[in-house]
């Protein structure tokens, strides 16, 4: 793919492949990293202000069903229009579904940040229904967003590619930071809910701007004019670009299918074995398993800068995705109170290790994945070969989710 284009690109290029990164998760990462403002916002309002501050406060059942309703109208809806995605790739404009995906998301956000100047605790309900469409449309767009994201880095050089792999990567190491430092600050829920939201509202803008930029630049009319206009997407047979990218997708989407397995619905209720502390009971998550995955993560897609191995062809990097099945039960060998699944890694240490190993070849494989599709096709299969890559990422991600209600299910009380 990188033939027709010998020029090194250019560093506003790259930096905008990371927005885009970014922007497919970071919102989303923030809307649900709000969690106690959530939380918050559905409480049993009779109780009265100050009994929020109880360690234990009963669960109304609109806060007991906000977090599982939320997850699957999210996966479910993703899924299906990053299936969608590859059938409009054709018809719609690059354009249209870029700026449209983010102009909506942007819209549906504000929407969430005005949310938290009003009071409905007398409308509850009303606000859990508002709430819930407003994930399935932001889940839509993210997905005609990432679906499209991954077919126009397939038309650049594989740095572009690695960039946005990296930007999806430092969303949730830039989401975890801010989660730990709203437990060290302490700031009410709604304070930091609109902080959160304020940031996605932010960062939506800025990638925004960041496409009109990349757009006009000199170096992206470069690019599409290297594009045979023979084989533009709108001629493209999908059963043709499919059979080309089918096993290299199934990588990428067996990838997160394992990570999905255990992360983070098991991993959170493996404790730490040192005495009851404040780091134990309140900063142990946050900064083990969430922020140390993410660097791992990080880190694993930032690998194939300095080493691309294996390489597209042959069967090892499959092997190696496959082989990372052997993490779930390793992972769920580990510490936690009250489980009835055996435990045999009796320590932190290992925690921390096998979850950095975890997280590092999610990233790195799932990254070798994106990097070499686009040597299989041809230049005018790119979009539509990186929207099926997308929508076969949508499957192994809600496989994953939904055999992951089992595996908690094998780990025992909670």
């Amino acid at each position: 793919m990188e033939d027709h284009i010998q020029e090194k690109t250019p560093l506003g290029v790259v930096l905008v492949f990371y927005a885009i990164g970014m922007a497919t998760l970071l919102p989303w990462n923030f809307f649900i990293t709000a969690e106690t403002y959530w939380q918050y916002k559905l409480r049993n309002t009779s109780l009265g202000e100050e009994y929020w501050g109880d360690l234990d406060p009963p669960l109304t059942p609109l806060q007991i069903t906000f977090t599982p309703t939320q997850v699957i109208v999210a996966n479910v809806v993703c899924t299906v229009f990053l299936i969608v995605n590859t059938a409009i790739v054709r018809r719609v404009s690059e354009g249209v579904r870029h700026l449209g995906s983010l102009a909506l998301s942007l819209f549906v956000m504000c929407l969430v940040t005005i949310f938290t100047f009003l009071n409905s605790d007398s409308w509850q309900l009303t606000f859990f229904i508002i709430t819930m469409i407003i994930v399935a449309i932001m889940n839509v767009c993210m997905a005609v967003f990432q679906g499209s994201s991954y077919g126009l880095a397939g038309l650049f050089p594989s740095l572009c590619m690695r960039s946005m792999a990296s930007g999806q990567a430092i969303a949730g190491v830039f989401t975890s930071l801010a989660r730990i430092l709203s437990l060290l600050v302490g700031e009410e829920p709604v304070t930091s809910g609109l902080v959160f939201f304020s940031i996605a509202d932010g960062f939506l803008l800025l990638t925004m701007a960041g496409y009109i930029y990349l757009t006009r630049t000199g170096y992206y009319a470069r690019v599409k004019s290297g594009l045979n206009p023979e084989t533009r997407s709108y001629c493209v047979s999908y059963s043709i670009v499919l059979k080309k990218v089918w096993l290299m997708g199934l990588t990428f989407a067996g990838t997160l299918f394992v990570t999905l397995m255990v992360y983070p619905a098991v991993l959170v209720y493996i404790t730490s074995v040192f005495p009851e502390s404040q780091w134990t009971e309140v900063y142990f998550q946050p900064t083990i398993t969430f922020l140390l995955f993410n660097v791992g993560d990080w880190l694993g897609r930032e690998a194939p800068r300095l080493v691309k191995w294996p390489g597209p062809h042959g069967p090892l990097l499959h092997v190696m995705g496959s082989a990372r099945l052997v993490f779930v039960p390793l992972l769920m060998l580990c510490h936690g109170k009250d489980k009835t699944f055996p435990t045999v890694f009796d320590h932190d240490a290992f925690y921390i290790v096998l979850l950095f190993l975890f997280a590092f070849t999610n990233g790195y494989i799932s990254t070798l994945t994106v990097i070499y599709y686009p040597s299989l096709l041809e230049s005018g299969e790119l979009e539509v070969g990186g929207a099926i890559m997308a929508a076969m990422l949508g499957v192994g991600m809600v496989s994953g989710s939904l055999l992951s209600v089992a595996l908690v299910a094998l780990w025992g009380p909670v």
